[in-house]
Parts: structure tokens; C-alpha cells; sequence
């Protein structure tokens, strides 16, 4: 009986290892990791099979590359990308190690994530060096300094301060656009994020960003999270018309290269460099993570303070040139993500919620922080839960009233004539207030990231239960809007098969009374503080 052949891995076509490499493929460590504290190494992991495997052969790291580069981070310190950029470089592509080894081995168009990790120093010569990708491909691709440091530093101060600002607050006027359209003209990811100190982020964006308390809430290495993200079905398309019948109330613009501000201290218009960031691809999801406030609990009066966040430049409902919302049209999904925030300024999500689906809340930390009796040190642990439970009672009272802050005419009303002056901008203005409120009765899920808490989710239940305007539970968490899967909303309000049409899952129609569910539960947003 002859012996039988045997047949070793080497042998076997491409096709079957990308297979079976594809099995050692795990999610993207920022699937689960954008949702905790921001950290300089929350990206890293210990185990790296696909790494391992593209240093055994040149042919299997041929095989493995298209998947090994699936999920991208850029690492980078803050001072690196100016010399890069058009005026410094002849090609910036070359000039970024790890885009001109995407681009010379083509693997772009295999990106479904790209990660941008921004760090607020910068690091030595040799530590730029060693923190490259490995594989041994970059070895002759060393980018040297061509300007001093302190010099590139005061360059960029220089250029990006172009607006008039106080003492307590920055803009940022540097135009970063080139960045967007050279990474977008070598890829097309499906999510894109930039994990950056607050300040870096407004620069990235052109935006303003208080800084008046900023040292009130840092630590050396605050960083906060920016993710956009959008379906793999409209994977190469552009950002056009939202599909929506209505556009959103103050949604943002297509993309434009600048606008003109007036200057009250100067006397004349300056241009106002507009991020294209948020229109280069159709983004259907937005998640922003501004990580802990815990150290601003130490001071006394802690609910004076005021952190330094993009979040009003998102929304556009802050003064020039933070007035025109960032967020696009496209997006329906919105996650916001921080601990402990202070409630006056998670006020400004709900006061300026943008015209949304679905809304996703975590503001208590999934770790344990509470624990650290570093970070918890001068801190009331009472202080903390008050500001926790005061942000659910702004956005439950949002849920209870149904949102309804007017109607579709009023909208109307709205638009028609101009009494011109200061009361025609005062008009406005309350107009614009009323809109943005107005976006909450489009809102269909709401969930919380923090349902944990049992005593306070099931009062929340209890409540909406009650509140007769449509809401009910999906699951534990999620809150969603209109009737159950299969069952007909009845012109009562009602539906199909109850003797009611009014039980704590099936609620009314929408246009009962938007304050019944208040008046019946005698809430009110300073007393309601159901979470």
C-alpha cells in the first residue's frame, strides 16, 4: 500500500490561506474601546496573529497585507503634520510613512477604518522612529525635520490665530483640508476617527474652543474622540442631499471653502476657513467621546465651570465662528459618550439636538474609576450622581413632552416675513431655539448606555410608561417610538387588538397635549431625576 502524499500549508492556493487567515481576523479594537475613557494606548493590543503571521514568508505576508491593513491607526505627534503638508512638501502622501506604504503596496482601497491618534507632545527623533508600522517595510522611509521646532511652532500660532478672540478662548482658522482630501483620495473607509486633545480637534476642524477652564477639567493627557462613520452600502459615493423629505433645522451646509465674518475689533471681514471633513463622505452615524470631567468636581463651585468641548461647534450654537453646525444632514445616528459631565453642558446636546433618528447617552464609566482614589481625590462621589441624574432629567422631560415645542405651521410662520432690525434677529433667533427643540419629536430610539443602574432604568420605564406620547421599551436601555412590529396605530391613537389604545406600551398618537405627561407626573427638569 503505497504511503499517502502529504500536503503542507505552503501548497495550498491563495484563495483557501486568505480563508483561513481571515478566521485569525478579530473586530477593530475600537469597536469596543470608543465607548471607555480615551487613552494614548487604548488602540493597542497584545495579540497581533496577522502580524505574526505576514513575518513568516514574503508569500503569506503578500496573502495577509489586504486584511493586516483592514483597520488603520496614524500615529502622530501635533507638530508633525504641518510639514507635510502642500507648501512643505512636494508630495504629502510621501512625506506620511505609513500613506505612501498604503499607496505603494495599494492597499486603500482595502481600509474599512482609518484611526488618526494624535498625542499632545512631541515625541524624540528615535521614538517617531520606532513607533512606524513594522514589517520591516519602512526602514528607508525616515522623514526628516526640515524647519526648528519652536519655529514651525510660533509659524502655525501665527497662522491660525486669524480671528479676534478673549483671553478665554481660541479659534482656530488653519486650513486642514488637504488632509481630508488626500486621505479620502486614497481611501474610502467606512468609519473614520481622530482621537485628539480638544485643542487639536478644533484645530483639525477650524473651529473656536473655550479654553477659559480648561485647566479646571485637564489632565496631561486629555484626549477626546471623534468618529464618523456611515453604511457599507454607500461605500464610494460622496456626501449629496439628505434623503429626507424635510432638510433638518439648522443643518449644516454643503461643503464651501470659506465664509466671511465680520470682526467687531478690527473693523473688516475676515475669511473663515470651513472644514470639508464632514461633507467628503455620506456619514450616517457621529459619535463624539469628551472622556472624564471627574477633576472639576474638586473645585467649589464645579457647575460654573465650562469644558473645553467642540460639542457647541457641532451643533453650530455658539457665537462666530462656532454658529454653523458642523454635523451633517446625513447623519441619523448620534452617540455622545463622557463621565460625569456637567449638566450645563450636556444642556447644550439637548437644547441643540440636531435632527436625528436614533440618540445614544452613556455618561457614567464602564470601569473603575470610582475607585481611583487618585482621581476621586476632593471629589463628593454625591456631587457627581446629582450631575448624572440632572443630564437624564434634561433628556427625559425632552422624551415626556414628545418634543413638541410647535407645530409644522409654526415652522412656516416662521419663514414669512421680516420686521427687519434688532427684533427681526431676536425673531430669528427664538425661531432657530424652537426648531432645534422641534427636532425631538423626530427622534424614534433613545438609548442609554448607563441601564445598569436597575433602580433608575425601571423608574425611567415607569415614567415613560405613563406619559402617554408613544415611547416604549425594545429592550433593556432602549426606548423606541411607534407602535410594536406587526401591530397598526389606530386614528385613536391606539392600537389594534386593546380595549384602550392608552397602555404603558402603547400610548397616543403624538398630538395629545405635549405637557399631559408632565402635568400628570408633576415633574419638572429640576425635581425629575429619574436616572
Amino acid at each position: 500500500m503505497a504511503l499517502e502524499q502529504s500536503v503542507t500549508i505552503d501548497v495550498l492556493p491563495p484563495e483557501l490561506l486568505v480563508q483561513i487567515f481571515g478566521l485569525l481576523d478579530g473586530p477593530a479594537p475600537s469597536d469596543a474601546r470608543f465607548h471607555d475613557q480615551p487613552e494614548i494606548d487604548m488602540l493597542k493590543t497584545s495579540k497581533t496573529p496577522l502580524k505574526d503571521i505576514s513575518l513568516v514568508s514574503k508569500r503569506w505576508r503578500a496573502i495577509v497585507l489586504p486584511v493586516l491593513f483592514r483597520n488603520v491607526v496614524w500615529t502622530l505627534d501635533r507638530w508633525e503634520l504641518p510639514l507635510a503638508a502642500p507648501g512643505e512638501a512636494a508630495d504629502p502622501v510621501e512625506a506620511i510613512p505609513i500613506l505612501a506604504f498604503l499607496r505603494a503596496n495599494d492597499l486603500g482601497r482595502y481600509v474599512a477604518s482609518f484611526t488618526m491618534l494624535v498625542s499632545n507632545k512631541m515625541q524624540p527623533a528615535t521614538r517617531r522612529a520606532e513607533s512606524r508600522p513594522a514589517l520591516g517595510l519602512l526602514s528607508g522611509s525616515s522623514m526628516e525635520m526640515r524647519a526648528p521646532w519652536a519655529d514651525l511652532r510660533l509659524d502655525m500660532l501665527a497662522r491660525s490665530s486669524q480671528y479676534p478672540t478673549s483671553n478665554s478662548a481660541a479659534a482656530y482658522n488653519e486650513d486642514n483640508n488637504w488632509v481630508w482630501d488626500m486621505l479620502f483620495g486614497l481611501m474610502d473607509p467606512l468609519r473614520f476617527s481622530i482621537i485628539a486633545s480638544p485643542q487639536m480637534l478644533a484645530s483639525l476642524l477650524s473651529c473656536m474652543l473655550f479654553l477659559g477652564d480648561a485647566d479646571s477639567f485637564s489632565h496631561r493627557n486629555l484626549l477626546h474622540i471623534l468618529s464618523l462613520s456611515r453604511d457599507a452600502k454607500s461605500r464610494g459615493t460622496r456626501a449629496g442631499p439628505s434623503p429626507r423629505d424635510k432638510p433638518p433645522a439648522r443643518s449644516a451646509p454643503g461643503p464651501a471653502p470659506a465664509a466671511s465674518h465680520a470682526c467687531s475689533s478690527c473693523g473688516r471681514d475676515r475669511v473663515r476657513t470651513r472644514s470639508t471633513l464632514f461633507a467628503i463622505r455620506p456619514w450616517t452615524h457621529l459619535l463624539l467621546n469628551e472622556g472624564s470631567s471627574i477633576r472639576v468636581y474638586r473645585n467649589y463651585e464645579f457647575f460654573l465651570r465650562r469644558p473645553p468641548s467642540i460639542l457647541g461647534a457641532l451643533l453650530g450654537c455658539e457665537e462666530a465662528p462656532n454658529d454653523t453646525p458642523l454635523v451633517p444632514p446625513t447623519v441619523h445616528s448620534l452617540s455622545y459618550i463622557a463621565i460625569f459631565p456637567l449638566s450645563s453642558h450636556f444642556g447644550t446636546l439637548v437644547s441643540a439636538l440636531p435632527r436625528v433618528d436614533r440618540l445614544f447617552v452613556q455618561l457614567v464609566p464602564r470601569n473603575d474609576v470610582l475607585l481611583d482614589p487618585e482621581e476621586m481625590r476632593n471629589v463628593q462621589a454625591s456631587d457627581l450622581w446629582m450631575e448624572r441624574n440632572s443630564c437624564y432629567g434634561l433628556v427625559l422631560r425632552q422624551l415626556l413632552s414628545g418634543g413638541s415645542f410647535g407645530s409644522d405651521d409654526d415652522d412656516d410662520d416662521d419663514d414669512d416675513g421680516d420686521d427687519g432690525g434688532d427684533e427681526g434677529a431676536d425673531s430669528d433667533q427664538e425661531a432657530d431655539h424652537d426648531r432645534l427643540q422641534h427636532n425631538w419629536r423626530y427622534l424614534r430610539e433613545f438609548e442609554s448606555g448607563d441601564a445598569a443602574d436597575k433602580e433608575a432604568w425601571e423608574m425611567a420605564v415607569h415614567y415613560l410608561g405613563m406619559s402617554q406620547t408613544g415611547w416604549r421599551v425594545e429592550r433593556e436601555g432602549v426606548f423606541v417610538k411607534g407602535p410594536k412590529p406587526g401591530r397598526r396605530q389606530t386614528p385613536g391613537g391606539g392600537e389594534d387588538g386593546s380595549s384602550d389604545g392608552g397602555s404603558a406600551d402603547e400610548g397616543g398618537d403624538g398630538n395629545d397635549d405635549p405637557d399631559t405627561g408632565l402635568e400628570t407626573l408633576s415633574v419638572s427638569p429640576e425635581s425629575f431625576s429619574p436616572w
